[in-house]
């Protein structure tokens, strides 16, 4: 059983990834690709129990000092865990600083943060769950309201767990946040599987190749696996703009120069389903996040048959079941 909290898992999972493309069949046009579409068969599996487990978890206001805010609160199952504002509320009811992304795919992220200053899952977590604005709390805490509830004392041990503590409440919510990983109709594509997209999405595929934004959404998330500069043709910041601490990125962590404006480059998986757009929520419709990037990361003005079409080929990595 894989768990992407640890890094030799984390590396044993991408390297059956690895061997299992190259069992794909023969019409899969992967080879030819920059993107590597997700493979059921090689997805980690978890028992109903731990799952079942990690579910109540993510749900659980008791994680929270206030007892207002759960996982769940900011990143909803039924919206793509996206909650659709412009910033979630603090358990009281402030803005928080960055707009929330979708973590249906976060366990195949190499970074996790809009700065992508954390590492996998288990460091979200821990950041989560002391952070004074979101659940403010320690685990002693949590561990002592978890195990007033007799329920839960069943659920831990039908899941596999002697005792509850931080590494069995963590395992549990990663196994669940790890079990939203599905494919998408452009994952089948990708396997061979052409009638999946029609011309008008496969025509805003060769777009996107063709214009340059496979250069940073790659990999299997199509996304997630690097940083780079939020404005490199044109700056995003102009005298318009008021520049916010938020916005100057990856240099609110290391305070170097050379990483101002620089952030995750997010997953395009399900991007369709997860408006508002960027960090600060400056996008509120996918067409104008992708005017955005042409202008800002492209320097490019393209037609609007081309916008369109680009449009209609990020529909295609919806998941599906």
């Amino acid at each position: 059983m894989f768990v992407y909290s640890k890094p030799a898992s984390c590396y044993l999972f991408f390297m059956a990834l690895i061997v299992g493309y190259l069992l794909l069949p023969i019409n899969s046009v992967i080879g030819k690709e920059s993107i590597i579409p997700i493979n059921v068969a090689l997805l980690p599996t978890f028992s109903q129990d731990k799952l079942a487990l990690g579910r109540r978890l993510f749900h659980d206001t008791r994680l929270s000092a206030s007892g207002k805010l759960a996982c769940a609160k900011c990143h909803p199952l039924d919206k793509y865990t996206a909650d659709g504002l412009d910033f979630s509320l603090d358990a009281d009811g402030k803005p928080l600083d960055y707009n929330t992304p979708s973590i249906n795919y976060a366990s195949l992220n190499l970074y996790l943060g809009w700065a992508g200053n954390i590492s996998d899952l288990r460091q979200h977590l821990e950041v989560l769950i002391h952070n004074p604005k979101e659940m403010n709390t320690t685990w002693p805490s949590i561990i002592k309201r978890l195990k007033s509830d007799e329920g839960y004392s069943r659920q831990f041990t039908q899941s596999g767990y002697s005792v509850i503590d931080s590494d069995a409440i963590t395992e549990a919510i990663i196994a669940f946040e790890t079990s939203l990983v599905k494919p998408s109709r452009f994952d089948l594509y990708l396997q061979g599987d052409i009638k999946q997209l029609n011309a008008q999405e496969i025509k805003g595929y060769q777009l996107f190749k063709d214009y340059g934004c496979i250069a940073c959404h790659q990999g299997i998330n199509i996304g997630g696996n690097m940083r780079q500069t939020f404005g490199v043709m044109n700056s995003y910041y102009d005298s318009q703009k008021v520049v916010k601490r938020r916005d100057f990125g990856y240099f609110n962590i290391t305070q170097h120069d050379d990483d101002k404006f620089l952030f995750k480059v997010p997953s395009l998986r399900n991007v369709a389903q997860t408006a508002p757009y960027f960090h600060d929520a400056s996008a509120k419709s996918l067409q104008q996040a992708i005017r955005v990037m042409f202008k800002f990361q492209l320097g490019l003005s393209p037609q609007e048959p081309e916008i369109e079409a680009i449009e209609s080929f990020l529909h295609t990595l919806d998941s599906i079941e």
